[in-house]
């Protein structure tokens, strides 16, 4: 009988026969009533004599000499690159750990699950039990590059506490971080230089996906409806938006969880003291994330490595792109009547009048009641990015 099956019980049942010398049983009769060998009885009996009750306690299965164990100075480099990457504000995590020194081609790597025993015993984690197992979460990616980016914006404070916003777009299959904008405000104007800014480094996506924060669109904004500037871009140059549900970050949950990256790396140095040093902090972050950080998200290569090796999706031309809306509002006492980023003066005949309008792209068609006021083109381009002045109004004057 081999020594792992031999129970505590029958070496003690051994160890006593052979202290008491119990001449009522044989040597053979106690192995047969346990089940056991004379070799093993013999065996347990002289570690007993030499070694007292503790020569029956299991022996380690340790091999005397390991030949592929990590070596000390291996121990020593991983836990070196742990705490390298939590001073410098990246995730000091084992697969983190791996990723980072397999691109760095360091000989001998070992496993991510070898590495997390060594980063434990050296104190270096936290043990998270009620962590949700990476197996049930089901992820939507898009099949190449720029078939979608996804677009947000978020909240950073400056060193003398006043608030600034960092805008960005980020690529859906390959993680990469296309373009980024440090900004007053959640604002069309920023967002739209953000987007140019993007395209002109990388082309057009085919699809922008974003929430629903008004600079982004006016699907949800009260009183206004039809499109935002940035959604009338949009559709000037053939991309499609889609927005996510309210109240449910999860559909962009990439650029969500991208930005606690961001923040961590922040959180890392010296708030910035203006609009200006955040824009060099937020690209000084974006270069190391799209080139040296291995993504965990995309097996371990980098952002642009994954980028680079797609073939990039175009915008297709015969994707629906009109979202049409109808509104009622009332003309101001001036004959006023304001469409988004656009004054239609309809002239004092018409102050007060209950007005029904349907917007669709860059057509309005306006009535009252069941009675057809006019179908205009408001031919967007020159309306966008312009002030409100007389020359932009378009005047109906109103039959007496």
């Amino acid at each position: 009988m081999s020594e792992q099956v031999v129970s505590m019980e029958v070496r003690l049942a051994m160890a006593a026969h052979a202290v008491l010398e119990d001449s009522s049983l044989s040597v053979s009769e106690v192995c047969r009533r346990f089940g056991i060998s004379r070799d093993s009885y013999y065996r347990y009996r002289r570690r007993l004599r030499d070694e007292g009750l503790v020569g029956l306690v299991p022996l380690s299965r340790r091999p005397g000499m390991s030949p592929g164990a990590t070596s000390p100075e291996m121990v020593a480099v991983l836990v070196a690159k742990h705490d390298q990457l939590v001073d410098e504000g990246w995730d000091g995590g084992a697969r983190s750990v791996h990723d980072w020194l397999a691109l760095e081609q360091v000989p001998g790597l070992p496993s991510a699950r070898t590495i997390h025993k060594y980063l434990a015993a050296a104190g270096r984690t936290t043990p998270t039990p009620a962590k949700r197992p990476k197996k049930s979460f089901h992820r939507f990616e898009a099949m190449q590059p720029n078939g979608m980016w996804q677009l947000d914006g978020t909240q950073v404070a400056l060193a003398g506490g006043a608030k600034a916003v960092v805008l960005r777009f980020q690529d859906d299959h390959s993680r990469m971080v296309l373009a980024t904008r440090a900004a007053p405000s959640e604002n069309g104007t920023d967002v739209w230089e953000c987007m140019v800014t993007a395209m002109d480094r990388h082309g057009k996506p085919a699809v922008v996906l974003c929430d629903n924060g008004s600079a982004f669109t006016s699907r949800f904004t009260r009183g206004v409806g039809g499109f935002s500037e940035f959604e009338t871009r949009l559709r000037l140059i053939g991309v499609a938006m889609v927005n996510s549900s309210p109240h449910h970050p999860q559909t962009c949950g990439k650029k969500e969880r991208e930005w606690g990256t961001f923040k961590q790396w922040l959180a890392t140095r010296e708030p910035a003291a203006d609009l200006g040093q955040l824009q060099r902090l937020a690209e000084a972050y974006d270069e190391i994330f799209n080139t040296r950080r291995p993504h965990q998200g995309i097996g371990g290569c980098t952002p642009q490595a994954r980028y680079d090796a797609g073939t990039k999706a175009e915008p297709d031309p015969q994707q629906q792109l009109d979202r049409a809306s109808i509104h009622h509002v009332r003309v101001t006492a001036g004959g006023y009547l304001d469409l988004p980023h656009v004054r239609l003066a309809l002239g004092p005949s018409w102050a007060g009048a209950d007005i029904d309008y349907l917007i669709d792209s860059d057509h309005v068609v306006l009535f009252t009641g069941t009675e057809l006021i006019a179908h205009l083109d408001l031919n967007r381009t020159t309306f966008l990015g312009k002030p409100r002045c007389a020359r932009d109004y378009i005047r109906i004057e109103r039959d007496t």
